[in-house]
């Protein structure tokens, strides 16, 4: 990946992270209003959103598929793992303890790695394939 592509990924990365953080700010993403289940579970379309741009990226270049699923992967947890770690376990001194408190926040550091694999090797497999098309 060229080197504008990993900062379109990082900045796309702290702008849903910042506006989760403006959303759940006010109560400290503690919220179990209906308002705030839809907000939860609106975050399913980024992922989604994800994994569309990511079958995209695999399927027009098979041959880096897995390389690119990885950067997006990693660029979708990492630099989110650590804007919550700085703000939950730093500023708001809870330690590694937020881990536990703010477990619905871990989910989101496995699912890409969970969803980049399978898709980019799925994307290799059909694109690899005799006689077929490419998806892009």
């Amino acid at each position: 990946m060229r080197a504008n592509q990993h900062w379109h990924l990082f900045c796309l990365a702290t702008t849903w992270w910042t506006l989760y953080f403006i959303l759940g700010l006010p109560s400290n993403y503690f919220q179990t209003t209906a308002t705030w289940l839809i907000i939860v579970f609106g975050e399913i379309l980024p992922a989604l959103a994800l994994g569309y741009f990511l079958w995209r990226r695999c399927s027009r270049s098979p041959e880096r598929a897995w390389r690119v699923a990885t950067w997006i992967a990693f660029y979708m947890t990492v630099p989110l793992f650590a804007y919550d770690y700085f703000y939950l376990a730093m500023h708001q001194q809870r330690g590694w303890a937020f881990l536990h408190t703010h477990w619905y926040l871990t989910a989101f550091y496995i699912i890409p790695w969970l969803m980049a694999p399978p898709l980019a090797w799925r994307a290799t497999r059909i694109t690899s394939a005799p006689g077929s098309t490419r998806l892009a």
